[in-house]
């Protein structure tokens, strides 16, 4: 059966429906591994019995629920079923985390994660991670926010539009790789509006790269993913701000 009735698991049960992508062409495709979950009102258990592909070429069920697949995008995955009459389970793609265009005769979804676009209208190539609420999603090459060559030596917000989902308080893995123009300058990190440094990277030779993977929260300022970052000194340093991954909650 596609939907157990409610009472069944836990409030917002999810098990299994990891997300995939070889990368491959046409790399318009992402897998959809079997599992379970309740919907996003928690009212039905939603049952995918088998794995699915999700072509984004397509629309409807294990497709995109409107318009054309578009470049530099972050598409929520959800998980689609039909409580009322059975119609198969399924996935679908939607630029909406939260109220995706539904095919005729579904109407219960759940979200399962993100996948990313490039310019060139492909899935940029990643990891999931986790088949319960927390999971993680990680780029195969880190990507670049708008700090490319940072040297601001008071806060200054690194935008991750396109990067990361807009949620607030969003753990976000970074790539640092710092220029310093002399031994013993800090860069600095935090969260968009914080007041405090949440990470600090010292360097130690001038002129000798420093690189570093480090979480910090991204935080919303108006709808738009950021966070902070500043040098302790300026003329010469420079730091690139890349995006690793995120972990995220379903």
């Amino acid at each position: 059966m596609p939907n157990l009735p409610f009472g069944v698991v836990p409030f917002l049960y999810i098990n299994g429906l990891e997300i995939s992508n070889n990368a491959t062409t046409p790399n318009t495709l992402l897998n959809i591994a079997a599992g379970q979950a309740r919907d996003s009102t928690d009212v039905y258990q939603l049952v995918l019995s088998s794995p699915v592909i999700i072509n984004a070429a397509n629309r409807g069920l294990n497709g995109l629920d409107t318009g054309t697949f578009a470049a530099s995008k972050i598409y929520a995955v959800h998980l689609i079923s039909d409580p009322v009459t059975g119609l198969a389970t399924g996935a679908m793609l939607s630029l909406s985390a939260t109220a995706p265009l539904m095919p005729y005769g579904y109407s219960a979804f759940r979200l399962i994660g993100y996948a990313m676009t490039d310019s060139s209208v492909h899935f940029l190539p990643g990891y999931w991670s986790g088949n319960n609420n927390l999971r993680l999603f990680m780029y195969d090459a880190p990507q670049a926010s708008n700090i490319t060559a940072g040297a601001s030596t008071t806060y200054a917000a690194a935008t991750l539009t396109n990067l990361v989902p807009a949620v607030d308080n969003l753990p976000v893995w970074f790539a640092v790789d710092l220029t310093p123009a002399a031994a013993s300058r800090v860069m600095s990190m935090q969260p968009f509006g914080g007041t405090g440094d949440a990470i600090q990277i010292t360097s130690q030779v001038t002129a000798v790269h420093v690189t570093a993977n480090v979480l910090v929260l991204s935080k919303l300022d108006a709808g738009v993913p950021k966070v902070n970052y500043k040098w302790s000194a300026g003329g010469g340093d420079a730091v690139a701000i890349n995006v690793a991954g995120f972990e995220f909650y379903i």
